[in-house]
């Protein structure tokens, strides 16, 4: 009781202070220019759209307030649409991270004293397959991936603010967001956080092989996986959000979401005809073929309600205009739906891209898409102004309600490590069962072991060994309680092994 008050008698002095004298940081805008820094790279992965993986970096663009010298401004993560698919491919005329949307967006974070990032992920899943199974998995596999890449960001950012903090963030406060599969990602990132999370029936082929292997692809935070498949970015820190923004995307299964994660606050146009509003079967947008069930906003803001996830928000009790007119349509607090609205009525286009629709003048005045051909820019903007207003005092609650462990506790090393024995290096491990030490002699001159770690079966790790270039090390074991254990060597550069001991 004492910790709600304290969020409305914080929320009520923020209101009072804006509406008597002054414009409030975070809420209203109250800087005129922005500053962007392009072609930022945080992350390198492996992608698929050449067919076979290939290294790829990841890039973002970072928009801050300009001529602010702030060292801790609240940071949004923001993703494009596209359908997992490139620009061009998607038969959309979006897909990247300079997209109308996102851009529009990030300015209007940087004006109101956010640092806001429109990151590019990795893209690439097979819509044209003729079989069901294919086009399932070949999707969540592509969510997985990007998931990977946006908490690969998150960390980059809060590494970023112990070395010098070049973009001003606070790591405390920090919220992800996108539109349409971009909001995919984002809810993801929210919500996914168990292995077994992604052994539902529906993530599973004939064979009963879940679609993704934590083993080959990696694991939910990005750890581990094979050599040449996923590489672990900016290990050591945490990938934890305080707010997720979703626009139009949905979550592979409702069931993913429970108590204890960030609160959800989503926008969706109740008509869209390619990301459902409640739960149904997602269709390829260019045939109508099934993919796979997925919940939308309704949904995903409903379950986050059942679980106590929203409460902070009713517990705000907003009383503003974009609150009122979001309480006409519904009575789930985080939720805005656009009713006899579709696909991204928040979005404009470029007229020229051939993917465009229904020019309505000059160019500067935007085009729709295929999915929303009546769109433009005047019409989207309008859609933002409510977007931001009636997110942005719901992101300041959730800042007040900041869980801190969260934040200072690193993502996991190893988040499965139930089927691991990958051995791609050649290193011997003895003896095995061992007793008192363990020994890994490595053979190969040419590559440098640069950490050693053991893990207990749940991923927990019990143990560290210094390294100092060492071709042998002797690794004491005896204080370790008998049982399974799998020694986790990362070699330079290189990738990691895996090597399943008994302790006895």
């Amino acid at each position: 009781m004492k910790t709600q008050m304290k969020l409305i008698f914080t929320l009520l002095i923020l209101f009072s202070v804006s509406k008597i004298h002054a414009q409030t940081p975070i809420i209203e805008e109250v800087f005129t220019d922005v500053s962007v820094q392009t072609g930022v790279n945080y992350a390198q992965n492996y992608t698929i759209l050449t067919g076979s993986p290939n290294l790829q970096d990841l890039s973002m663009d970072v928009y801050t307030p300009t001529g602010d010298a702030s060292t801790d401004r609240p940071l949004m993560i923001l993703m494009h649409a596209g359908s997992f698919i490139p620009k061009g491919l998607n038969t959309l005329p979006l897909g990247d991270k300079g997209d109308s949307t996102i851009v529009e967006m990030c300015k209007q974070y940087a004006k109101r004293g956010w640092t806001c990032a429109s990151i590019g992920y990795r893209l690439g899943w097979t819509p044209t397959a003729t079989d069901q199974e294919d086009r399932a998995k070949t999707i969540i596999q592509a969510v997985y991936r990007a998931n990977q890449d946006a908490r690969a960001a998150i960390r980059f950012f809060r590494e970023d603010a112990e070395n010098g903090n070049q973009f001003g963030i606070d790591p405390y406060r920090v919220a992800i967001g996108g539109s349409n599969s971009g909001g995919y990602v984002a809810l993801t990132v929210g919500s996914l956080n168990k292995p077994e999370e992604l052994e539902l029936f529906k993530f599973l082929d004939d064979n009963g092989a879940p679609f993704v292997d934590p083993d080959i692809t990696g694991g939910i935070w990005g750890e581990g996986g094979a050599s040449g498949v996923n590489r672990y970015n900016t290990p050591g820190y945490s990938s934890a959000v305080q707010i997720v923004k979703n626009l139009g995307g949905a979550v592979g299964d409702s069931s993913w979401i429970e108590s204890g994660e960030a609160p959800i606050v989503a926008f969706h146009g109740v008509g869209d005809p390619l990301t459902p509003y409640g739960t149904q079967v997602v269709i390829v947008a260019s045939t109508g073929d099934a993919i796979v069930e997925v919940s939308g906003s309704l949904d995903v803001i409903g379950k986050s309600d059942e679980v106590g996830n929203q409460d902070i928000f009713y517990a705000a009790n907003f009383t503003d205009d974009y609150t009122l007119a979001a309480q006409a349509k519904t009575a789930l607090e985080g939720l805005f739906p656009f009713n006899g609205v579709g696909f991204e009525p928040w979005a404009w286009y470029d007229c020229g891209h051939p993917s465009a629709a229904a020019p309505t003048g000059a160019p500067e005045d935007g085009c729709g898409s295929a999915a929303n051909p009546m769109q433009t820019k005047a019409m989207a903007l309008n859609y933002i102004d409510t977007i931001m207003n009636y997110f942005a005092p719901r992101a300041v609650v959730a800042f007040e309600n900041i869980d801190s462990v969260a934040v200072e506790t690193a993502d996991p090393i190893i988040s499965s490590v139930r089927n691991l024995n990958v051995k791609q290096f050649d290193f011997n491990t003895y003896p095995n069962p061992a007793s008192d030490y363990l020994i890994l002699e490595n053979n190969n001159s040419e590559i440098q072991i640069s950490n050693v770690g053991v893990y207990a079966l749940d991923g927990t790790l019990v143990k560290s060994s210094p390294v100092n270039g060492n071709s042998r090390l002797e690794i004491g074991i005896s204080d370790l309680p008998k049982g399974i254990y799998v020694l986790r060597v990362e070699v330079k550069n290189k990738g990691v092994d895996y090597h399943k001991f008994i302790k006895q």
